[in-house]
């Protein structure tokens, strides 16, 4: 049986029958209404959802390039998964930064509770990667919005403000280079062991700018003995996987995130503390299933799960350690809700023992 294809039509995306219609997120959705003419030979997106901006666009440009940028794999791997079948589908990516390219315009739907400094990270970005006299577009879900209003007073002369009943528009074409540029990464230093350990974060990565106290707390209650073989699952700034290499000798560990930054900010920091032999011991992956190019078995998982998602990623995260753990390895937990795990570790794991730690618990599992 054929494989059907599919194209967007605004307002509406009408798909071919039988394939099933995603609707967009608000913000989304204003701009495709607002773009449903626009012509250009190479454009960028980001989406908080399957990229439906970025099909449209594509299928109105066949000829030309449309890029939609994830910094989440999950995400860019839905949206892949969403427009595999479109007769001129966008160009996915998952990268920590937009593409060092020119472009004729750049989208960006802004969620008016989202995070507010990567947001002007991106706006600043999209700026430095339009061509001269290209066009900026966002919108946001908020029709009272004042804050996405002022961004663009401070990057464009001139700003065509649009105001819709779900949200507003925005406009700034680049007559020139920004007066003044932001530096968004974060620089600091915890003290371990007896030394001063660096970090580096970005906007998007857990707990910028500062260690997390959950991370902490998962620091001190790491059971690391010689030659063990440790996962960090849900990296960030890989704090935990190089507390772990540096607390005895020939550990090997592997840190995963399905975040772009985040990796990248684990591999930076890895560079910045361990010595070259540890490098050569430590593993740094981004991956959405805790699916890896090797297949180790660890001895021990510590991980810090998002309280976000109803415990749907705590639940994958539980899963993936439950994998990849050796027989009688453990997996290491930091949270503020154990109830959850109370409940239903007990179903995968032989033992689990819940101890608290300031406003903390730590759960320890035995596989």
């Amino acid at each position: 049986m054929p494989r059907k294809s599919r194209r967007a039509t605004p307002p509406q995306e009408n798909f071919d029958e039988g394939i099933p219609y995603i609707p967009p997120r608000v913000e989304e959705q204003l701009l495709i209404h607002h773009m449903a003419d626009y012509h250009g030979t190479r454009l960028l997106c980001t989406s908080h959802g399957r990229g439906q901006l970025a099909g449209y666009l594509a299928s109105q440009n066949p000829e030309g390039i449309v890029e939609c940028h994830y910094l989440d794999s999950h995400h860019a791997a839905l949206a892949r998964e969403y427009w595999e079948q479109a007769d001129a589908p966008p160009r996915v990516l998952c990268q920590p930064d937009f593409p060092e390219e020119e472009y004729d315009a750049i989208c960006i739907p802004v969620v008016k509770q989202g995070n507010a400094e990567l947001t002007r990270e991106l706006l600043q970005q999209a700026h430095q990667r339009l061509k001269l006299r290209g066009e900026l577009f966002a919108a946001v879900d908020h029709p009272r919005d004042h804050w996405l209003n002022e961004q663009f007073v401070e990057m464009f002369p001139k700003v065509t403000r649009l105001v819709k009943k779900q949200g507003v528009i925005y406009i700034g074409k680049k007559l020139g280079p920004l007066k003044k540029t932001r530096n968004f990464q974060a620089d600091f230093s915890v003290p371990y062991l007896g030394r001063q350990l660096s970090f580096m974060t970005r906007p998007g990565v857990f707990s910028h700018r500062h260690l997390d106290d959950g991370a902490w707390a998962l620091i001190k209650s790491l059971p690391i003995k010689p030659k063990m073989s440790v996962l960090d699952l849900g990296c960030g700034c890989g704090a935990v996987g190089i507390a772990a290499m540096l607390s005895a000798d020939r550990v090997q560990v592997t840190a995963i995130d399905s975040h772009a930054r985040a990796v990248q900010c684990t591999q930076e920091n890895a560079r910045r503390n361990l010595t070259e032999d540890q490098l050569r011991r430590f593993r740094v992956e981004m991956t959405h299933t805790a699916e890896l190019t090797e297949h180790p078995a660890f001895d021990l998982v510590a991980t810090n799960p998002p309280y976000f998602s109803r415990f749907q990623i705590a639940e994958l995260f539980v899963e993936s350690a439950r994998r990849m753990l050796k027989r009688n390895g453990k997996l290491l937990i930091v949270t503020k809700m154990p109830f959850w795990y109370e409940e239903n570790l007990p179903h995968t794991f032989r033992h689990v023992e819940l101890r608290t730690m300031g406003t903390y618990t730590i759960v320890e599992a035995s596989a």
